[in-house]
């Protein structure tokens, strides 16, 4: 064997005088073409990983071209190399600077046992996905010992092999610390055949089909990462041999990576041989039951994910994640009532957590004291990642017991709005994102100048932003050079999607006049008026369009007073006329009406159902009104976004103060502030309200009281 190296260092020392003797490419070389050491104008010099490297892939070349004298790097990986040897590489000007090389997909069938002896300072060698017949590539990682810089090897994918322990036999002792071997057949893989390798510290075995791995003594205490990924096991290996939890395979395994395989159950027996470990991945497996205390013979765990899972549900058990984690990734599809045996203690005993990530967990069914109760035990967080949780709420509630956050991302949910109080308490702060919510306005109050001056990072992309006047100060800040890098995503993906005539349009391209967002007082815009008369024509008209449900309801007063008289007694057609907006007649038909009408016995009157065909709808409405008992208005959202809603209001309003007929008033839900115009306002002041509620109970007394108003 010391032979064999002295022979191969005899051949460099000859190569390299060659190449000082015959500088710049006039080498005189039998064995290969003139054609072969001219320059490749084809392959690019690149800088990667601060290394100067030539790439030559995808060129379809037979023979590697004449290389400048500072090349560090070669990918030549695509071309026709087919069989190799030492004259290969011999328009490689400096073999002793070379330390990266990639010859992948070439179809290389032979490769000579001391083909890369030439290169003693080669550092990373991929082979990968070329049909090397197995005793050429058996006898060349025999040579491999001559390679004592070489620390990275990639064979994966050559077709013409098998692994197994005689691939390997004829390595000796070697200095190769990171082995890649994916994309082989094997079912089942016995981990002893990597014994050879006496310095591995990193094996990825990924996409292997492998379904059960098999071990026994000795083992490897040099691994630190293992790659078991994209493969079918159905167990995470115990990697005990024997069964014994003194005599562990890979004692100071510290990465383990099993994520894309079909692991149904974790069970705190299979980690007990993993007392170093500090990273678990098992994303992508089919687990079903997060055991309580599964982690608890992992004293070293630092990251758990768990993201993607493919089951149906998943059931995390109370005390379950209990250890010293500090970062937490956890995505499911499922409702958190379900997903979460107890709130209380499901992340409880976690001292060391400063990471949460949490994905499709919904927590739209949970009120902000349960949300509360969940993250309470882990207030010491640091980073804080909620994706598709179905959050509606201003995260204030949340926010506010999270005092050491640097990074919030609640990306994804249904928050409506943020306010003053929501990143009050986090003086921490460096990102926040609120991509893909709701979010229509952004008050400056909520991102006040100290916060954003002390953040990196804001992205609060893909939102329905309303583009008025409120909006004009986020826009001023947007547009200004400094926050466009601190504004991730703008200007791209921020429009407008109201008011009406600029939607679709990018808020950088909204631009607002002074008097748009900063209008006149009141008596200089009389004065105005007063000095132009053509002015104030088109003031009036405007007037006249902005006051027509005013208008209609004047007119209506009107026609009361000249033709319909109150008739004493009770001639009314029905029990109570209902006032609703038809995106809230879904409610009516199949709760209000069925109460009333089926259970009571009334006769309410409802406007696709009752009102006359062809007669005009103010009519309709007025006529209706007088022919009943009561008055019910539904008020939502839509209710106050509607025009003849409103003209309802109006006439239900002076029906009840003139005439002093009942009015009930239903709240469907809560109305925004932006849709709270005086009719609203008058109204609440001065009529009692009773309020429709999703909860059972509540429901029970919203009934009670509204068969008591319509029965007296």
């Amino acid at each position: 064997m010391k032979a064999d190296r002295m022979k191969t260092k005899i051949l460099v020392l000859f190569l390299l005088f060659l190449h000082l003797q015959f500088p710049k490419g006039k080498t005189k070389v039998t064995s290969i073409s003139d054609r072969q050491i001219l320059p490749n104008t084809s392959c690019r010099i690149q800088h990667y990983q601060g290394l100067k490297l030539m790439n030559c892939s995808y060129l379809n070349l037979t023979y590697i071209p004449k290389t400048k004298p500072d090349i560090e790097s070669l990918n030549f990986k695509f071309n026709k190399l087919t069989n190799v040897t030492q004259k290969t590489f011999l328009n490689i000007s400096n073999p002793f600077r070379l330390v990266w090389l990639k010859v992948d997909n070439n179809n290389i069938r032979n490769i000579s046992k001391g083909a890369l002896d030439i290169f003693p300072n080669l550092n990373f060698l991929s082979l990968s996905h070329n049909p090397i017949y197995f005793d050429n590539l058996k006898n060349l990682l025999g040579s491999l010992s001559n390679l004592t810089k070489l620390s990275d090897l990639y064979i994966s994918g050559i077709s013409t092999i098998t692994l197994n322990a005689d691939l390997f036999s004829l390595l000796e002792e070697n200095w190769i610390k990171n082995l890649v071997t994916k994309s082989y057949n094997t079912e089942t893989m016995d981990m002893n055949m990597f014994q050879n390798f006496n310095q591995l510290r990193t094996l990825i075995v990924t996409h292997n089909h492998i379904e059960t791995i098999a071990m026994s003594s000795p083992g490897n205490k040099y691994m630190q990462s293992l790659y078991i990924e994209q493969n079918n096991l159905r167990a995470l290996p115990t990697f005990a041999i024997n069964g014994s939890e003194s005599n562990c395979f890979f004692p100071n395994l510290q990465h383990l990576y099993a994520k894309i395989n079909k692991i149904e159950n974790v069970r705190m027996e299979d980690l007990k041989c993993l007392l170093r470990l500090k990273t678990l991945d098992l994303s992508k497996n089919l687990i079903t039951v997060l055991h309580a205390n599964f982690l608890s013979k992992l004293p070293n765990i630092e990251v758990l994910r768990l993201k993607d899972l493919t089951t149906q549900s998943l059931i995390v058990e109370p005390f379950a994640f209990n250890s010293t984690l500090s970062v937490l990734q956890l995505e499911v599809s499922g409702s958190a009532k379900y997903v979460f045996q107890s709130l209380n203690n499901t992340f409880k005993s976690l001292p060391n957590l400063k990471e949460l990530i949490l994905s499709e967990i919904s927590m739209l069914r949970l009120s902000e004291q349960e949300i509360i109760s969940l993250f309470k035990p882990i207030s010491h967080l640091e980073y804080l990642q909620l994706f598709g949780c179905q959050i509606a709420s201003d995260p204030k509630f949340l926010l506010n017991h999270m005092k050491h956050l640097s990074h919030i991302s609640f990306q994804s949910n249904l928050i409506t709005s943020i306010s003053d109080e929501t990143f009050k308490e986090n003086k921490h702060l460096r990102y926040i994102s609120l991509r893909y919510n709701q979010l229509g306005h952004i008050y400056e109050s909520a991102l006040p100048k100290s916060l954003r001056d002390m953040l990196y990072e804001i992205d609060i992309s893909e939102n329905p932003f309303v583009c008025d006047c409120d909006l004009e100060w986020f826009i001023n800040w947007a547009n200004q050079s400094y926050n466009k890098t601190k504004l991730q995503r703008y200007p791209n993906e921020y429009t407008c999607s109201a008011p009406t005539e600029r939607a679709k349009q990018a808020l950088a391209d909204i631009q607002f006049t002074y008097r748009e967002c900063h209008p006149l007082s009141k008596w200089i815009y009389f004065g105005i008026i007063a000095s132009s008369t053509l002015f104030v024509i088109g003031v009036i008209a405007l007037v006249f369009y902005r006051n027509r449900w005013n208008i209609k309801h004047y007119i209506y007063l009107m026609r009361r007073k000249r033709h319909y008289e109150l008739i004493d007694g009770d001639n009314f057609v029905y029990d109570a006329f209902v006032g609703y907006e038809s995106e809230d007649s879904a409610w009516v038909h199949h709760q209000l009406l069925p109460v009333l009408e089926d259970e009571e016995g009334l006769k309410l009157c409802i406007h696709v159902r009752d009102f006359v065909p062809g007669v005009f709808i103010n009519d309709n409405i007025v006529t209706h009104m007088n022919q009943s008992k009561k008055m019910i208005l539904v008020l939502s959202n839509a209710f106050a976004q509607s025009g003849w809603c409103m003209f309802e209001l109006k006439i239900a309003h002076s029906k009840l103060i003139e005439e002093e007929t009942e009015l009930v008033v239903i709240l469907l839900e809560k109305i925004d502030g932006r849709n709270m115009n005086h009719s609203l306002k008058c109204l609440f002041n001065t009529t009692t309200y009773i309020e429709w509620t999703e909860d059972r109970v509540g429901q029970e007394l919203f009934w009670t009281q509204l068969k008591n108003i319509m029965n007296k």
